[in-house]
C-alpha cells in the first residue's frame, strides 16, 4: 500500500503545524519522520491515520494506493496505530488485547472464534510471546507491552502501520533491542510503515528512508546514508549527530576558518560572505605537532577512554569547544591528556554560505 500526501496544511489557531507538505511513501517501505518537537511529524502521522483533518484546500489529497482517503473516517482507512504508552486494556489479558480489534468488527465481517484464536496465536508467535497470552499488561515488561500493542495493531490486517514514538517510554537497552526486532519484523511482513521519532539513531538504524522535518515543513528526505552523509542544510547535519562548528568567511574563492581553508564551489560569487564549517567529531584528526596541513591549535580539557572510541574535548580558538572522536588504535599512536596542546585537522568538511553549500 503506497501513500501519497499532497499539499497538506494544518493550523491550530494561529499555530501552523504543517505548511503545504508533500510526501511519497512507496509500497512496503518503513519510513521514519524525524525532527525536533514541534516540527510537525506527529501531526502529519495523525492526518495520514485520519485522527486529524487537514485545513480545507482543493489540492489536498491523502492517497492510499492512488485512492483519496482524505474524506474517509479512521475505521475505513484500515490503519494500525501504535502509541508511545502502549494504550493496552489493563483488565484484559494479552490474548484478549490482541483479539479486541477482531471481536468488535461488525457481525458481517467478524471472523469466527476459531479464526480469531488462530490469528492471535499466530501473532503471539510473531512477537515471540506465545507463552504469555494469559498474562495481563501489568505482568509484562515495557518492551513486552509494546510488542503486544504492535500485535494488536497488526491483528486487523491493516494496509498501513503507523507508529508514534513507540519506544520513547523505554530505557535505552530495551529500546535498542526493540529497534532490531522491529526491523526484522518489517522484513518479514513488508507492511508499509511510518515511524515518528525524535531519536536520530533510531531513525537511521530502522528506516528504509528518513524524512527530516523542521518548522512544519520537510527539510530533506532520502536513505539514512544520504541524509547523514549528504545533508541538504546546516540544520540537517547538526540534527543528525554532534558537530563541530567553525565560523569564517569566503575570501578569493576559499572558505577560511581559524587556520583552516576549504575550496568553495561558488568561487568568487560568494566572496565576502559569512561561512560556517561543520565537521563531525569522527571526521577530525588529532596531532601532537603541526602536520603540515591546515589545522587548529587547541588545548585538551578532557579525555574519555571508556567505550568503543576515545572522545577528546578541547578548548579551541576564542574559547570554542571542540570534540574529537578517535579509535583506540589511533589514540595510542599519539596519546594526549588534559592540559596538552594539540592540533586538530579535518578529514571531511561541510561548508554552508547562505545560499551556497559544498
Amino acid at each position: 500500500m503506497s501513500i501519497q500526501v499532497r499539499h497538506v496544511t494544518k493550523t491550530f489557531g494561529q499555530y501552523a503545524a504543517l505548511k503545504d507538505v508533500n510526501l511519497d511513501i512507496p509500497d512496503g517501505e518503513l519510513v521514519a519522520l524525524l525532527g525536533p518537537s514541534g516540527s510537525g511529524k506527529t501531526t502529519l502521522l495523525r492526518i495520514i491515520a485520519g485522527l486529524e483533518v487537514p485545513d480545507a484546500n482543493p489540492e489536498t489529497q491523502i492517497l492510499f494506493h492512488d485512492q483519496d482517503v482524505a474524506a474517509r473516517a479512521v475505521g475505513d482507512r484500515r490503519v494500525g496505530f501504535v502509541f508511545q504508552h502502549y494504550a493496552l486494556f489493563r483488565h484484559m489479558s494479552v490474548f484478549d488485547n490482541i483479539a479486541f480489534g477482531l471481536r468488535v468488527r461488525p457481525r458481517a465481517s467478524r471472523p469466527s472464534k476459531g479464526d480469531i484464536r488462530a490469528r492471535v496465536h499466530e501473532l503471539l508467535k510473531l512477537i515471540q510471546l506465545e507463552n504469555l497470552g494469559d498474562r495481563y499488561p501489568s505482568e509484562l515488561s515495557g518492551g513486552q507491552r509494546q510488542r503486544v500493542a504492535l500485535a494488536r495493531a497488526l491483528a486487523i490486517e491493516p494496509k498501513v502501520l503507523l507508529l508514534d514514538e513507540p519506544f520513547g517510554a523505554l530505557d535505552a537497552k530495551v529500546r535498542q533491542g526493540l529497534r532490531r526486532w522491529l526491523r526484522d519484523l518489517h522484513d518479514k511482513i513488508h507492511i508499509t510503515s511510518v515511524l515518528v521519532t525524535h531519536d536520530q539513531e533510531e531513525a537511521l538504524e530502522v528506516a528504509d528512508r528518513v524524512v527530516v522535518m523542521r518548522q512544519a515543513r520537510i527539510e530533506q528526505q532520502g536513505t539514512p546514508e544520504e541524509v547523514f552523509h549528504h545533508p541538504a542544510s546546516e540544520f540537517v547535519m547538526d540534527f543528525l549527530g554532534h558537530v563541530n562548528l567553525f565560523h569564517g568567511r569566503v575570501d578569493a574563492g576559499r572558505a577560511v576558518f581559524d587556520g583552516l581553508a576549504v575550496d568553495h564551489a561558488a568561487g568568487d560569487a560568494a566572496n565576502g560572505k559569512a561561512a560556517k564549517l561543520l565537521v563531525r567529531p569522527h571526521e577530525l584528526e588529532l596531532f601532537r605537532e603541526p602536520n603540515g596541513n591546515h589545522s587548529v591549535k587547541a588545548t585538551v580539557t578532557r579525555v574519555h577512554r571508556a567505550g568503543p572510541s576515545v572522545k577528546v574535548e578541547l578548548n579551541g580558538p576564542e574559547g570554542r569547544e571542540l570534540f574529537v572522536e578517535l579509535t583506540h588504535e589511533r589514540f595510542a599512536q599519539a596519546p594526549v591528556a588534559a592540559g596538552d596542546t594539540a592540533y586538530v585537522s579535518p578529514r571531511a568538511t561541510r561548508v554552508f554560505v547562505q545560499d551556497f553549500s559544498i
